[in-house]
């Protein structure tokens, strides 16, 4: 089931969140934004970090909308220093900024995209060896009312197919393949309606491609200078896995 997107993309998150971190806090409070694993459930959530601590909501009853449990999210929170307590794998904090990262789906099949992709970052974020974060920047129809907004990108569908060695000639023992598959409901509208290129963040399990640790992850993709699928091209970006993670 698809989520229901707590702002419009990435891009648009990001710039607020920097925004309020330049505005700077008193001290002794610290405001931090990273990607953390949710935990709990509505009106009890937690948010664990990449480096094993958890923050516990001191505002819970302000975090509206429902989060996958297991989940990750973009959270940006802010705490006061004096009630660190040294050896505590524990903190409380105000949650400032907070928004669901959706998934890159896996595909048991190999299909065809029918929109392009205007890029997709070949820098990528891990929270563990497993769990790996991509931005991709894609074509979509920008609209000012929120729900007709929501739908639009609704529209959009985002999957990972392993390619086999007898599809792919750079698969080896040590490299992975994924093809990116960008699919929209309505691929008539690409070239009419289509035109802003917005970011977002999608997370995606290693685990479920394979059980051993690679040295290099290529992700293939349709590319297009326009949301036209006429002027499609074949692009990839190759991820060092093995060289990120040592």
């Amino acid at each position: 089931m698809k989520k229901t997107k707590l702002a419009v993309l990435f891009t648009a998150f990001m710039a607020m969140m920097g925004l309020s971190s330049c505005l700077g806090d008193p001290d002794p409070y610290n405001t931090l934004t990273e990607i953390m694993k949710v935990e709990g459930f509505y009106g009890y959530y937690s948010f664990k970090s990449a480096g094993g601590y958890s923050v516990s909501p001191t505002n819970a009853e302000a975090l509206t909308g429902s989060l996958d449990a297991g989940g990750y999210a973009y959270v940006t929170y802010k705490y006061d220093t004096r009630t660190v307590v040294q050896g505590s794998n524990k903190l409380d904090a105000e949650i400032q900024g907070l928004m669901s990262i959706d998934e890159l789906e896996q595909a048991y099949e190999k299909t065809e995209s029918n929109a392009p992709m205007y890029m997709v970052n070949s820098k990528v974020t891990f929270y563990d060896k497993t769990n790996m974060f991509i931005d991709l920047t894609y074509y979509y129809n920008k609209l000012s009312d929120a729900e007709e907004q929501n739908a639009e990108l609704n529209k959009h569908d985002f999957y990972l197919y392993q390619a086999t060695a007898e599809e792919d000639e750079d698969v080896k023992d040590n490299t992975i393949v994924l093809y990116l598959i960008h699919t929209v409901a309505d691929p008539e509208n690409n070239e009419e309606k289509r035109t802003t290129a917005g970011t977002e963040t999608r997370h995606f399990d290693l685990s479920y491609y394979t059980t051993d640790e690679p040295e290099k992850i290529i992700i293939k993709f349709k590319q297009s200078g326009s949301s036209s699928m006429d002027n499609a091209y074949d692009n990839k970006v190759e991820i060092p896995y093995k060289s990120i993670i040592d």
